[in-house]
């Protein structure tokens, strides 16, 4: 029972008027062997400043003094130091009036007659303040403990909430207030359930049962602002328990939406690239057979009487090889490797001629209606493949309104700064021209959002489309510079949202005039070089009936030794961009050392190749696309020999 020599004595308050149990006290405390040090006083303005001034470990104090009593140092002990236990000391408390004074708040009691127990009811008395002192320190410690944990969720840049299993809302922290745009912590503990935030009850559900079976769950899923916008957040939850002990989930939200369109575009990015390397890389080797097949057919066609069987076998081929023509060109558009030929451009002047062409195509059950900006700035672009762009949105949007519906062109002028580039990965800063089309069919799910972009994927019936039209629109908006926004809705509708930059002139081109007169010849010499054996027979076929002397090469440097041999009497040279052992450009610039003023026209269907031509395109030098009708390929070369003999005329 000795304390400990390292502890302090123990600070004793003993109230009491009687010399002799006063004596008989300290005593009884020193045969203990108790370290104390102890404080006597016998009047209770002496107690009430003790109590105050020394910091008292145990109140002793007699039940009954002149003037006042046990029960008022009691009461004084609970006023000044509330923790401190008080021990009775009395001759005379019966047991009944004991119990009384216990449920006061007395300590303990001792009889004066068995002053021995004294030590023992002392040492408990000091116990039991001991374990109150670490269970309040406990508690204060749990309190510090539960206001930072406090702090900290009320604080948090993330959100976070307590939901009942059943998906009642129990707490939710500012942050995710702000997060889903509501004015108030109770203004979204009204919303009650996390039902309406799901923007996807499957989702919802199958977290559900996750965390039934597993007690955790961590998923990224749309939720639904009060606004009605979507955003994209990771949800992490864990079991836990309210504060009545009930089982709930706790849940930390993480906004998600600039990361995940990042990633989406990214990965679309990297699936679009892949597949475009394909798409160009097959369309590359199509262009030059379909070309082959083409023109020999047009010049079957030319060589058969109408009437005749054969010739209308030749325009079956010919118009099987320009839809074939057409597929590849509709690849080369999605894996942006066409030629393009652009212009400075007014949109809402395409939009205007492509409106009339449409109604023919769209069907009388469908409003179009058009809302075109006034003042819209000048895009550069090609005109035919923006008026594609059009074409085939509007037919997608005719194919998802079956029963008829409404379809909404508008054009507007925009401009993205940085903040917005951030959500857009696509887009640069700068002003933009919008062309969007809005339809009320039917939508598209996630899923189907997710791939319409890919060549050939179609929701459509087999046979009923080829599943290139969306992504000719991609690959076209890509290739001018531009991106594309989808926003759709099952059972609601889907609106395309094409960004096409604006251009630095402000006025558009003047439309190049077409030329439908009839095709000259003539008697020069022409240099051919074409590795693509169809094609090569082709072009001597072709420009030989037109009266021209044609030299024939396979590859790079054939066309350079039979360039060297007859270089004096060659006229122009029409040269394929990629050539075994030498391409193209490297063939110009062999004989273009030779002969600086030598026409030249370089042949090509996939604009990879134009990294080849830059220096020579800087030039104005022409090129000609393929797959080429015969009647391109004789229009083209009589255009650049005319324009040499101009140049050749003396200035008068």
């Amino acid at each position: 029972m000795t304390a400990s020599n390292n502890e302090r004595p123990w600070q004793l308050l003993l109230a009491d008027d009687s010399p002799a149990d006063v004596e008989l006290c300290l005593r009884e405390l020193k045969k203990s062997g108790i370290r104390f040090v102890a404080d006597v006083v016998s009047k209770r303005d002496d107690f009430v400043r003790k109590l105050k001034e020394e910091p008292i470990d145990i109140v002793l104090s007699d039940y009954r003094m002149a003037g006042w009593t046990g029960m008022d140092a009691l009461a004084t002990v609970k006023q000044v130091a509330p923790d401190v236990p008080l021990i009775l000391l009395t001759g005379t408390l019966g047991e009944q009036l004991a119990v009384e004074c216990i449920k006061m708040g007395v300590t303990d009691y001792v009889l004066k007659d068995q002053m021995s127990r004294l030590p023992m009811v002392l040492q408990r008395a000091k116990d039991e303040q001991a374990i109150r002192d670490a269970e309040k320190r406990a508690v204060e410690a749990l309190r510090e403990r539960e206001a930072r944990y406090r702090s900290l969720v009320d604080n948090s840049s993330y959100g976070i909430f307590w939901a009942a299993l059943d998906g009642t809302l129990l707490y939710v922290n500012p942050a995710l207030v702000q997060l889903l745009g509501y004015e108030s912590q109770e203004d979204l503990l009204a919303v009650k359930s996390t039902e309406t935030i799901f923007r996807d009850p499957v989702k919802r559900q199958n977290i559900r049962e996750a965390y039934a079976k597993y007690g955790s769950v961590d998923a990224t899923v749309e939720w639904r602002r009060k606004d009605g916008k979507f955003i994209t957040v990771r949800i992490n939850g864990r079991q836990a328990k309210d504060e009545f002990g009930n089982a709930c989930a706790e849940v930390l939200v993480e906004d998600v939406t600039e990361r995940a369109a990042l990633e989406t575009q990214l990965r679309q990015a990297q699936k679009f690239e892949a597949i475009g390397q394909l798409a160009g890389g097959i369309a590359h080797d199509f262009n030059n057979m379909i070309g082959a097949i083409l023109g020999w057919a047009d010049l079957g066609i030319e060589e058969t009487d109408a009437s005749a069987r054969l010739h209308r076998h030749f325009e079956k081929i010919q118009h099987q090889a320009k839809r074939a023509a057409g597929l590849t060109k509709q690849l080369l558009a999605f894996a942006r490797r066409q030629i393009l030929e652009p212009r400075d451009m007014d949109v809402n002047q395409s939009v205007t001629e492509t409106l009339s062409l449409l109604e023919k195509v769209i069907g009388g059950n469908i409003e179009i209606r058009a809302t075109l900006a006034a003042d819209l700035p000048v895009v550069r672009a090609d005109p035919t493949q923006l008026e594609q762009v059009l074409m085939n949105l509007c037919i997608n949007a005719r194919d998802a309104m079956p029963e008829g519906g409404s379809l909404i062109i508008e054009t507007a002028k925009t401009s993205f700064d940085d903040a917005d580039c951030k959500l857009e990965p696509l887009a640069r800063p700068g002003d933009y021209v919008m062309l969007s089309v809005t339809d009320s069919g039917t939508g598209m799910d996630s899923a189907t959002l997710d791939r319409m972009f890919e060549p050939f994927f179609t929701t459509k019936e087999l046979g009923k489309g080829t599943g290139l039209g969306l992504a000719t629109v991609y690959g076209v908006v890509r290739q001018h510079g531009g991106f594309i926004k989808v926003y759709s809705e099952l059972g609601i509708g889907t609106t395309f949202r094409i960004y096409i930059p604006v251009s630095a002139s402000s006025v558009p081109a003047a439309q190049p005039a077409e030329d439908s007169g009839e095709v000259r010849g003539g008697k020069e010499t022409l240099l051919v070089a074409e590795d693509h054996e169809g094609l090569r027979q082709l072009a001597i076929e072709t420009l030989t009936k037109l009266g021209y002397e044609v030299i024939a090469a396979a590859d790079g440097e054939e066309a350079v030794r039979e360039f060297q041999k007859n270089q004096r009497i060659i006229d122009l040279a029409l040269l394929d961009v990629v050539l075994p052992k030498l391409n193209g450009p490297e063939i110009y610039a062999r004989i273009s050392f030779d002969r600086p003023d030598l026409p030249v026209i370089f042949a090509t269907g996939y604009s990879a190749d134009i990294t080849l031509l830059n220096k020579v395109l800087q030039q104005g030098l022409p090129v000609l696309q393929k797959p080429y009708a015969a009647r391109d390929l004789a229009c083209k070369v009589r255009e650049a020999l005319d324009r040499q003999s101009a140049r050749a005329l003396p200035k008068s």
